[in-house]
């Protein structure tokens, strides 16, 4: 039987046996006399101290309460005999660290390094863990940041959710080295170093002057309010236009439909695959969305109020995983989109020849009637595309001019759009209608065409080539297309052509090149 006394090692109480109380004692007052004439003598004293409480609470469990003489043994042995190695050299010691080092791993963990910070210390902390060279950490987050845009979110994430390194103890685990007397006295010396250099008077005016203190507390108290201020703006930016477009379903998107205009989650029913994919999208929007805007209320408020409870930092965790999750599903929706628009495919078919010197291009448009006296002038605007019960209709036909290689005029039309293989391109160029005439010299084209809804927007596109003799004319919406005012020679390898488009309105718009072979 061995009677034990009670003792309080940095704020943690422990029982503990008198001889091991004795030893430690001892073991305390030999480091005292040894660190006398060191500077920081008193901080390493006190960071040792807090190493002995925690390998002392790491010897204690469910089954033991006390600290025997044995784990008092055990943790000098761990911690190094203070006496050693301030009687060697200093190209002795630094071996002796440099074996020690080797020869004992340490608990590495990671830690915020704000002594070394340029914002938070989360760069500077990550580099101390992986032993690698700040700079390359700083540029990977300015990369993500700007190419995969959660270099930011993550970096707010860590900030809150790391612990920064607040002791000598902390500095060592950060680094990987071993915790003893002498790796922590080398630690205090580096830091009292970087005191000096980087201006001890004012270190201690801001230890000792109150007012000053108070004055850089209100600061940066107002920095934080301000910047919480801000990230709960954004949340509201983000939160916003999703309510309205999103949740709301306003129609914003202009088309002709007996519904109106279009909203978003109808635009995507008409692009996307099938019902699967619309409903991965749309959750994934609904979760991404939400996500990010209460992300940055979490910030904001965690700002303002200097929020650091675990559950606070465990939603924000949360809800940044749930954000990239719904991203992850969006995007899977979005690769599948584009793999149904990889291929492309197209028709092609002569519609017919004329033998005239000038052909007129007649655009058909939709006509509206009037009750009463009255003729409908205004053409309309039909906005991006017709919509009904079973099919989409597109506007706009593209025509192309070119040398006729004899005395005929020739129309060609070519239909076009894309799938995820050819065969369910063509099948799609198939099921577009489209109508035009000739009758002698005169062309009437219909300025849309439709196809079935269930083939979805795929890009189809309809476009007309028309080759105009020499001295041949081509009048359409009061203009007047001729070939004959470039100066063609083909043993020059020119080749020219014009383009143009009928607008849904029947109006037509034109540009003119010339490509070279």
């Amino acid at each position: 039987m061995k009677k034990t006394v009670s003792v309080n090692i940095k704020g943690i109480n422990f029982l503990i046996e008198e001889d091991a109380y004795e030893l430690l004692q001892d073991y305390l007052d030999r480091l005292t006399q040894t660190l006398n004439n060191v500077e920081g003598s008193k901080e390493i004293v006190e960071d040792v101290e807090l190493r002995i409480a925690e390998l002392c609470s790491s010897k204690l469990n469910d089954s033991k309460t006390v600290i025997e003489l044995n784990d008092i043994d055990s943790i000098i042995a761990a911690l190094g005999n203070p006496e050693d190695y301030l009687e060697e050299d200093e190209e002795q010691s630094t071996k002796s660290t440099n074996n020690h080092t080797s020869s004992k791993s340490s608990e590495k963990r990671l830690f915020r390094d704000t002594e070394n910070a340029t914002i938070a210390g989360v760069c500077m902390g990550i580099a101390n863990f992986f032993n690698i060279d700040v700079v390359i950490v700083r540029a990977i987050f300015v990369v993500i940041s700007i190419f995969a845009g959660f270099g930011f979110p993550l970096y707010i994430i860590l900030w809150l959710i790391v612990p920064k390194a607040q002791n000598t103890i902390d500095r060592l685990r950060m680094k990987g080295r071993p915790i003893t007397v002498e790796s922590v006295r080398e630690e205090v010396e580096i830091a009292a170093g970087k005191i000096k250099e980087g201006g001890k008077n004012m270190a201690h005016r801001i230890r000792k002057d109150g007012t000053y203190q108070k004055s850089m507390s209100r600061g940066v108290k107002i920095i934080r309010t301000i910047l919480g201020v801000g990230f709960i703006g954004v949340g509201i930016a983000i939160l916003i236009p999703f309510l309205i477009f999103v949740i709301g379903g306003a129609q914003i998107i202009p088309v002709q439909s007996a519904d109106g205009f279009l909203s978003l989650s109808e635009l995507g029913e008409i692009a996307l695959n099938n019902q699967s994919d619309f409903n991965m999208a749309w959750w994934g929007v609904m979760i991404a969305g939400f996500s990010m805007a209460l992300f940055f209320f979490l910030i904001g408020i965690i700002f303002i109020f200097s929020l650091k409870n675990k559950w606070a930092k465990l939603s924000l965790l949360g809800l940044f995983l749930s954000g990239v999750t719904g991203g992850i599903m969006c995007a899977v929706v979005g690769i599948r989109t584009g793999r149904d628009l990889a291929i492309g495919a197209e028709l092609e078919s002569e519609f017919g020849s004329v033998a005239t010197k000038e052909l007129t291009i007649i655009p058909n448009i939709e006509t509206i009637t009037a009750k009463g006296n009255y003729d409908v002038k205004s053409n309309g605007d039909w906005g991006l595309m017709g919509i009904d019960k079973e099919s989409i209709t597109l506007h706009g036909i593209h025509l192309r001019y070119v040398r006729s290689k004899d005395s005929l005029f020739h129309i060609q039309k070519n239909i076009k759009a894309r799938s995820h293989s050819h065969k369910q391109g063509i099948t799609k160029c198939q099921n577009i209608q489209h109508d035009m005439s000739l009758q002698r010299d005169t062309l009437h084209v219909d300025s849309e065409y439709t196809f079935p809804k269930t083939d979805k927007l795929r890009d189809q596109e309809i476009y007309l080539t028309i080759e105009i003799p020499k001295g041949g004319l081509v009048h359409i919406d009061d203009r007047i297309v001729q070939l004959d005012e470039v100066d063609y020679k083909e043993e020059e390898s020119t080749y020219y052509i014009e383009r143009g488009m009928i607008r849904g309105n029947g109006s037509y718009r034109k540009r003119t090149h010339r490509r070279h072979w």
